[in-house]
Order: C-alpha cells, then sequence, then structure tokens
C-alpha cells in the first residue's frame, strides 16, 4: 500500500506512523522516503479492521480508517525493480479462487497508445508472469485486469525506462571565453542505434549567476512528454527523476505511479473503440466558416456564399451543404483582417441570412505541474531581479529606458480621412472617394449638387430634369441610402451627412458590378452592426502573428557598446533548428558582460517520434 502525506502548501511532508487493527495490536510500521511518499505492506484478516496512526514533523498527530477488509477478491501486483521485465502477480484469496476457479480472466497493457492483451486461467490462488519492456513504449504503461466479464478489476502504473532517448553531443569551439566573446555551439544527434537523427530542436543560453537553476524542479520536453501529462494531480520536482537516473530515483519514481495513478479514460470504449471521431482536425491554414439560412430561419442548401476581402485579393466562392454550412479552409493572411460574406440562395436571391461562427480560442487552464504554492518567490527571483534593476538603470543611463524623448520630426502628407459616420457594411475608410455634408452645393436636386464632385462620374438625364450616376467605364451605378437601395434625388441634400463612392470588390458586396454610391444621412445614425443587410455580412478574422526574432547583439569589434554594460541573462534562444541527413546543427552567438558559467539546454525530437534533451556548460571570465 503506497501512500503521500501532503501539506497546506500542496507540497509532500515527511510523516512516520504504525498501522494497528481492531485489537490495538501494532501490524506494521512506515516512513515516508521522498517527498512524503512512501509504501508498507498489509496482509489484511477477514473480519478485522485496521487504523493508521501518523506522526508529523511538528509533533501532530492523525488517525486514519483504512478500507474496510472484504471477505472475497482478486488483487493485482507488479514488481517494477528490474530493468529488463516487470513481474506481475495475481491473487486471489480462497473463497474467489473457488468460486472462479477456470474462468477466463484478461490482463491488458497500454503502452504508446498500443493495447496487449493477455488471457489466463483462474487455476490457483497465485498467478505469475512477466512483461518483457523492451516491448513497450519509454514512458507510462497501464496494466488493468479485467474481469471474465470484461469489468476492470484492479489497476497499475508502472514506468518504462528503455534508454531509447537521443544521444544529442553538444561542444564548444572553446573551453573559456571572454566577455562578449563570440560562441560557435555545434550539435550532433544520434539514436540509440547511433544512427543519424535530422530532427526539430530548440535552444536556450542563460547565465547561470543571474538566473539559477533548480533542476529537480525544471520542466522540460522528459517530464511533459513521459511523465506529467499522463498522471493526474501535481508532481513534485518532475526532472528529478531524469536529471540522474540511479536505483534510488527508480524506486521513488515508482512511487508516483502508485500515488497518482488514478483512471484516465474509460476501459469499455476504448476497448469497443467507440470513441468519436477527432473534431479538430490538424490546420493547414486559417478558416472561415458559418451557416445560411433564409429569412425564416431554415438552412439554405446548395446555396453560394462569397468571401470578399475589401483589401483586395482573389473573391472566393463556395457551395452550402444540405444542412446550410459552408466552410473556406487553408487561407493565409496575417493580424486582423476584414471580410465580407455574402450569400444567395439556389436560385440566386440574396434573401438570405449569415452566422458566422467564431474561433474562440480554448479557455486557459493552468499548468497542473506548476507548483502554485512557494515558501519564499522573493529568495528565488532574488538575482534575477537585481540583475534586471541594473540593467534598468544601465538604459537610462544611456537614453535607452522606457521614456525616451525624441526629435522633432515633421511629417507632410494628406490626413486619413477614415473618422466619419458611415452606413457601409465595410466602415468608414473603405471607399474610393468621400464626400462630406459641408462640401455638397446648396439648392436643386442631390444629383445636380453632386455634378463634377464625384471622379470618374458622368450624368445621365432622366425625365423631370433628373439625373442618374453613370460610371466612365463600367456603366449605372447602384445608390444605397442608409442600408437600403433608392435614387439619389429622393432625398433632401441637407439631410445627407456623407456620400462614399465604393468600386471593385467594396462595390461589389452591394451588387454593384458598376460601382456605388452609398449615402448616409444625419438622422440615421446608424453603425454597421445596426443595419439588416440581407445576404451579406462583414466579419473581422485574426489571422497569423508574425513573431518577432529573439534580440542577441553581435560584437564584431571589441571597442562596440565598450560604455554600455551588457547585463542579459538570457543570452541566446532560438525556438527551431533543424539538424541535416547527418545529424549536424551549429548556431552562434556572443557572450554578455556577466562572468561564471553559462548554462546551454538542447531540447527535441527527430523525425521517428524520439525525443531528447541535453545541457552543457562553458565558463565565461
Amino acid at each position: 500500500m503506497a501512500f503521500k502525506a501532503i501539506g497546506v502548501n500542496g507540497l509532500g511532508i515527511d510523516v512516520r506512523g504504525v498501522v494497528t487493527d481492531n485489537e490495538n495490536k501494532e501490524v506494521t510500521s512506515f516512513v515516508s522516503s521522498h517527498l512524503g511518499m512512501g509504501y508498507f505492506y498489509l496482509s489484511p484478516t477477514a473480519g478485522k479492521t485496521y487504523t493508521a496512526s501518523l506522526s508529523y514533523p511538528n509533533g501532530s498527530q492523525t488517525i486514519y480508517d483504512l478500507p474496510m477488509v472484504k471477505s472475497t477478491g482478486i488483487v493485482l501486483s507488479i514488481n517494477n525493480d528490474s530493468i529488463p521485465k516487470a513481474t506481475v502477480c495475481i491473487k486471489a484469496n480462497a473463497t474467489y479462487c473457488r468460486e472462479n476457479r477456470g474462468k477466463e480472466y484478461v490482463l491488458l497493457i497500454y503502452s504508446g497508445g498500443i493495447a496487449t492483451t493477455v488471457t489466463f486461467k483462474l487455476d490457483s490462488p497465485t498467478i505469475s508472469l512477466d512483461i518483457l519492456k523492451r516491448r513497450l513504449h519509454t514512458g507510462i504503461a497501464t496494466v488493468t485486469l479485467f474481469s471474465p466479464l470484461g469489468k476492470p478489476l484492479s489497476e497499475r502504473l508502472i514506468f518504462v525506462q528503455n534508454y531509447n532517448q537521443l544521444n544529442l553531443a553538444v561542444s564548444s569551439d572553446k573551453p573559456v571565453y571572454t566577455k562578449r566573446g563570440k560562441v560557435t555551439i555545434k550539435l550532433n544527434a544520434k539514436t540509440r542505434g547511433d544512427s543519424a537523427a535530422p530532427g526539430h530542436f530548440s535552444i536556450s543560453v542563460i547565465d547561470e549567476s543571474k538566473v539559477p537553476v533548480d533542476e529537480n524542479n525544471e520542466n522540460t520536453i522528459l517530464t511533459s512528454l513521459l511523465l506529467t501529462s499522463d498522471l493526474k494531480g501535481y508532481i513534485e520536482q518532475p526532472n528529478y527523476y531524469f536529471g540522474h537516473v540511479t536505483d534510488i530515483t527508480l524506486t521513488n519514481l515508482d512511487l508516483v505511479m502508485l500515488t497518482h495513478g488514478y483512471r484516465r479514460f474509460e476501459w469499455k470504449k476504448l476497448l469497443n473503440n467507440d470513441y468519436s471521431p477527432i473534431v479538430f482536425q490538424p490546420e493547414n491554414g486559417l478558416e472561415i466558416a458559418g451557416i445560411t439560412k433564409t429569412l425564416g430561419g431554415k438552412p439554405i442548401a446548395n446555396g453560394t456564399v462569397t468571401l470578399i476581402s475589401p483589401a483586395g485579393g482573389p473573391v472566393l466562392s463556395q457551395q452550402t451543404d444540405n444542412k446550410g454550412n459552408f466552410r473556406f479552409s487553408n487561407l493565409i493572411f496575417f493580424d486582423t483582417t476584414r471580410f465580407i460574406l455574402s450569400a444567395t440562395n439556389a436560385k440566386g436571391k440574396n434573401l438570405t441570412q449569415i452566422t458566422y461562427n467564431k474561433d474562440y480560442p480554448d479557455v486557459l487552464s493552468s499548468d497542473k505541474n506548476l507548483q502554485l504554492v512557494q515558501l519564499d518567490p522573493n529568495k528565488a527571483m532574488q538575482a534575477y531581479l537585481e540583475n534586471s534593476e541594473k540593467q534598468l538603470i544601465e538604459l537610462n543611463k544611456f537614453g535607452f529606458g522606457k521614456v525616451r524623448m525624441l526629435k522633432e520630426v515633421k511629417i507632410k502628407g494628406k490626413k486619413r480621412d477614415d473618422d466619419y459616420p458611415s452606413s457601409s457594411l465595410l466602415g468608414p475608410g473603405h471607399a474610393d472617394q468621400v464626400i462630406h455634408s459641408e462640401d455638397i452645393a446648396v439648392g436643386g436636386p442631390l444629383s445636380t449638387r453632386l455634378m463634377g464632385k464625384l471622379k470618374m462620374v458622368n450624368w445621365v438625364p432622366i425625365t423631370g430634369g433628373r439625373f442618374i450616376p453613370m460610371d466612365v467605364t463600367f456603366g449605372i451605378m447602384k445608390v444605397i441610402i442608409d442600408g437600403a437601395s433608392g435614387n439619389l434625388d429622393d432625398i433632401s441634400g441637407s439631410s445627407v451627412e456623407t456620400i462614399e463612392v465604393l468600386r471593385g470588390a467594396n462595390g461589389a458586396i452591394y451588387g454593384g458590378l458598376s460601382g456605388v454610391i452609398l449615402i448616409t444621412t444625419k438622422r440615421s445614425g446608424l453603425k454597421v452592426s445596426d443595419i439588416i443587410a440581407s445576404g451579406i455580412l462583414p466579419i473581422t478574422a485574426n489571422g497569423f502573428y508574425k513573431a518577432r526574432e529573439f534580440y542577441a547583439p553581435e560584437y564584431e569589434h571589441p571597442d562596440d557598446n565598450i560604455n554600455r554594460k551588457d547585463l542579459r541573462s538570457t543570452i541566446y534562444w532560438k525556438p527551431e533548428i533543424v539538424t541535416d541527413k547527418d545529424g549536424n546543427a551549429s548556431f552562434e552567438y556572443y557572450n554578455a558582460d556577466g562572468t561564471g558559467n553559462y548554462r546551454v539546454t538542447v531540447e527535441g525530437i527527430d523525425e521517428k517520434g524520439n525525443i531528447g534533451r541535453q545541457v552543457f556548460r562553458y565558463k565565461v571570465e
């Protein structure tokens, strides 16, 4: 029986105690061996009850009642001390063995996404068998005992250490460097079989005097992929089990398996392959999706949805499925981008309404393996904070602090006209030309007032002394007044707030292939979100973010910035370095002014999924 004692801060605490039966006789004693974890053996007797009396370092004591003893049952235990194999022992008491003798049981071993089953008959009270670890994947394996009816009876987690991690050889061109000296680091990645390992790796270099590292508490590629991601609860000092592997660390790791081995999935679904298909498939680009419906709310099948970018580019079209869904996939655009969605039904009518399925990000959850309570956070950050303060003083000394007085710069140019009332689906600022109320002449119909003011527009006379606008190239232009089709001379010029001319893709969203004259009246006060437009929906989508490259100074000449101190704590960082077909890669950077040990950390994965990590240190004098 394994246990773990946890203090109020969520961390393991030392504990010792004894187990007594209902006659107050001591049955066994125990003491924690690592981070509050430990174990003891107990052979319960039917009809008896047991309690555990615990003593803590502060002198306090607690008594716990152990689970009731069942009159019949079967248990599973595993000895994982041997490197090549794990020995499974299944024991049934006399009553259980007599009632189930000759029945077939199944032992399921789940490792690396692969399930292996072993079937056996309960023909004796004790069944033993060995599991060869070389056939399992490095990491956590689950061993579950199933009854003849497929019901899980007992489960045990074991950690498989096959020593098949990548061999990462990191070397520098010098044993000792000077301040601001140029450093060349070479990386060679090989598999356990000594063959080249082309792969992808991340690099970080820090000044350990400024950023002290507690290696046991580090979260690494090994701890994340092989340990913590497969367990429940907070795993204290996860890198302790990978930094320097010994018999002691393996024994303590087995205690982690025993104390954190809670069920993670439903066996019936796994065995019957009854899991739903993966909803979110790997992405090759960005996606804009939604649904089209009639004005009465029914899905529109076989309709056409068009995606238009006001900034230009290709116009894309998609046909809706029988439920009205549409999806534009594998799109590439950056930052926040505006689009227009236009939809028609199967008959080409735009009496439709469009709903855009926004890509809301998942709710962020805290990493369960980040220590929530730290006894003295200032102590751990003291060196880093002191160095940050020195950096700020140094930057201010040379005028590079947070506040800088800039020299006067005179810029001549036309002010962007994009801050005005507009009923455009695109919003203000997307028109080819804008006429404001103060620019409209007084007296007469609106069409005559606009003559000579709208560029590339001719005026065709109609009855009643009125005129209609015509684009000089494409023909008669469409007129939209506060979101609805109309005629220029239907309204008074004094009621006009703005007149916008839309051409090309901007005008196409209104169906105006020859261009659109869009009028916003003073009384409308409409926002884009207030306009009910059939078959048209403006959207804003988030594109790819252009990541910045990590800054690293270059000191090609000894006198470069000689009067300015280089107090960097992170010397170099590169999220991806790719090794070639021979497993080789190299990178260069310059040291800071700090002396002492510099720590180079390399982590990554090869093309076949093997992971590796290596820490390399060199000295700066």
